[in-house]
């Protein structure tokens, strides 16, 4: 290539790497291609070649580019003047350049260019660099994550617990013989016809877990948070439109709410800027700053208002009183008021929940509980229990590592139900 060949878009001299048309002699450069240059017959989708110059010829520590350089040199400051052509070439020093070029240009000259050997392709052993990938998470076993995440198998891609994880055992006895009628034949058809829909149910939902990625929590909660000032009350109630659109469509149909809702909320805020005369964003600014500061002397102006309007309330008292000491920088101790009971937990249809008694359901709704959690739980105490025929309330909190009060709850139960034993069993033979 001619050192000073230009490239025909931007006119600017192409260095290497740079681009040859195979069809037609058009040489240009990256951005120009990258744009479709197309210039008298050269068309944008014609063949190419990527030239760049960092093969070896003769020497393996010189490339092609460095040889055109030093013939440059050469031509340019002359055989000998070696101090001027290792400055010229940059990359090496004057006794590798008159080195190179006494061997391989005089001594062993052939013409025009060395008979050269087919490349063979160099392997160099590098380690590769990656990263573990968290989507779907693989958590330890027996880790919380594992238990939030249902009995999930990273490896095999598969639940524990199936969805109606004992059909099969409607199929144990199910045999097909010659003396059966022809009713007989027809039901047991209508069971396998049950089980088979019940496969296909199991399937239908591994593909919904799979495709919209619900089996990694802490994605499905960042996406949550990312919502909350616009369209997190209505992400449930669109929920159902899962089964009649694709993964990709439910995001970009959220997503577009979302951003519909921040366009509504900015327009929102330039209407009021409007309205109050303001027509430049830095005055904006000092317009927040002012509303704030009036706001807040307003609310200090309104406290007697606010302690009269809370006193038939005397938790929302305590607080409003705490976050005015709070504000104000005084430590005042006030008197504990009397704390308002959570609400019993919604457990319908979490792990566990179907192996549950009645008055355990009730038991883990109100204590809060998680069923799974409660039925590991019993199980340890009662084991522990019949281990030593009598187990105390401290040692079932040491055992179980969980709030005291909600330990006491759980050891009140099973002792009400007759599976735990406060003193050992007197022996049969004591009177």
């Amino acid at each position: 290539m001619d050192t000073h060949t230009q490239c025909p878009g931007c006119t600017i001299t192409l260095q290497e790497p740079y681009i040859r048309c195979a069809e037609c002699p058009v040489q240009t450069c990256l951005h120009c291609f990258a744009r479709g240059l197309e210039v008298d017959r050269h068309k944008s989708d014609h063949n190419y070649i990527v030239i760049k110059h960092d093969f070896s010829l003769f020497d393996k520590a010189w490339t092609a580019a460095e040889e055109m350089r030093l013939l440059e040199a050469v031509a340019d400051c002359g055989v000998g003047n070696w101090t001027d052509i290792s400055h010229q070439m940059q990359t090496k020093s004057k006794q590798d350049c008159e080195h190179h070029y006494y061997r391989y240009y005089i001594s062993d000259a052939k013409y025009p260019l060395p008979e050269l050997e087919d490349p063979m392709i160099s392997m160099h052993p590098a380690p590769v660099t990656y990263k573990m990938c968290e989507d779907p998470p693989r958590p330890a076993v027996a880790s919380l994550s594992y238990t939030e995440m249902a009995g999930y198998l990273a490896a095999r891609g598969d639940f524990t617990t199936e969805y109606n994880n004992y059909a099969e055992t409607d199929l144990r006895e199910l045999e097909f013989t010659e003396t059966d009628g022809e009713l007989d034949k027809e039901l047991k058809i209508s069971v396998l016809d049950i089980y088979w829909h019940c496969l296909k149910e199991r399937q239908r939902r591994k593909r919904i877990v799979r495709n919209y990625g619900l089996i990694n929590l802490q994605k499905l909660q960042a996406q949550s948070r990312r919502f909350d000032a616009t369209i997190r009350s209505w992400v449930e109630g669109l929920r159902s439109m899962l089964k009649v659109c694709s993964p990709y469509e439910w995001d970009k149909y959220l997503e577009g709410l979302h951003y519909e809702l921040e366009l509504r909320q900015e327009i929102k805020r330039l209407q009021e800027y409007r309205h109050a005369g303001i027509t430049r964003l830095r005055s904006a600014r000092l317009y927040r700053n002012l509303k704030t500061s009036q706001d807040q002397t307003k609310e200090r102006r309104n406290a007697l208002t606010n302690v009269l309007s809370n006193l038939k309330d005397e938790s929302a008292t305590q607080q409003w009183l705490q976050r005015q000491a709070a504000l104000g920088g005084a430590p005042v101790t006030l008197p504990n008021a009397s704390r308002k009971s959570a609400p019993p937990l919604d457990i319908i249809g979490m792990p566990g929940y179907d192996k549950l008694l009645p008055r355990e359901k009730e038991m883990c709704a109100s204590v809060r509980l998680v069923p799974q959690a409660f039925l590991d739980f019993k199980t340890l105490l009662v084991n522990e229990c019949r281990k030593h025929g009598c187990l105390k309330l401290a040692q079932a909190r040491q055992m179980i590592k969980i709030d005291v009060n909600k330990t006491r709850k759980i050891y009140d139960f099973l002792v009400a139900e007759g599976l735990l034993n406060k003193e050992p069993l007197p022996a049969a033979g004591d009177g």
